[in-house]
């Protein structure tokens, strides 16, 4: 095991549940945990074990082996340090009933990325900065340290969360505080990249301005974002 996942593996053992700090020190012990030897151990749902600790950002390996009665049964082993998900760190959490309450109050039942007005079923709480940098995970739970994000624009978040250098090598929590993902409305980079982003929803009769565009995008063999760019540079340029 690399030092990498080593030390990765020893912060999540400090606030994992209790079925996961078993599966993964089963694998430290061994070099692997199967189905069997989970629910041998008490843990009914051993799919439920493995997922906490895939849901810590853990990296797993899957294989299929036979079982004591010759079943064919999942084994478990650590993957790569590279595989690493920290923005993963603290698995799912609970969070309070009043805690969405309180952002719906703050914010309206509205996208704080893509400002789309949403049902409150479709809107997710999702933490500005990751846990494994921010080291809230046993704080009170305070609003200010929390959004409302559509479905679609948490999975974005994760996964620019996941590519970014700050999460991977340095861990800098005032980095992640001028960060889009964080600060939609003042932010000086993107993931630590220097861009700038706009999300725009087209709804009722705004979708034919929209259809225009992409109309228009297909004419002169460019995209729509790239003829919208366009237009704002001909609106500022002059």
């Amino acid at each position: 095991m690399t030092k990498d996942l080593e030390d990765y593996i020893n912060d999540v053992l400090k606030v994992c549940s209790s079925r996961a700090a078993f599966v993964i020190n089963h694998i430290i012990k061994n070099g692997s945990i199967n189905s069997e030897q989970i629910r041998n151990a008490g843990f009914v749902h051993g799919a439920r074990a493995v997922g906490d600790v895939r849901d810590n950002g853990i990296p797993l390996i899957t294989r299929n082996i036979k079982s004591s009665d010759n079943r064919t049964i999942a084994e478990y082993t650590f993957g790569e340090a590279s595989d690493i998900k920290k923005n993963k760190f603290g698995g799912r959490i609970n969070f309070p009933s009043s805690l969405k309450g309180k952002l719906i109050l703050r914010d309206g039942l509205i996208c704080a990325i893509s400002k789309q007005h949403l049902p409150e079923s479709e809107l997710q709480i999702d933490h500005k900065i990751p846990y494994y940098i921010s080291g809230d995970i046993a704080r009170d739970r305070d609003p200010n340290d929390f959004m409302l994000l559509s479905k679609s624009m948490q999975r974005s978040k994760s996964w620019d969360c996941e590519q970014c250098v700050n999460l991977k090598d340095y861990f800098d929590v005032n980095i992640c505080k001028t960060c889009y993902w964080a600060s939609p409305e003042n932010y000086t980079h993107v993931a630590m990249r220097t861009q700038r982003s706009i999300n725009i929803i087209w709804e009722g009769i705004d979708v034919a301005y929209f259809d225009k565009v992409v109309e228009e995008s297909i004419q002169i063999r460019t995209s729509p974002q790239e003829l919208i760019k366009d237009i704002i540079k001909d609106r500022y340029d002059n």
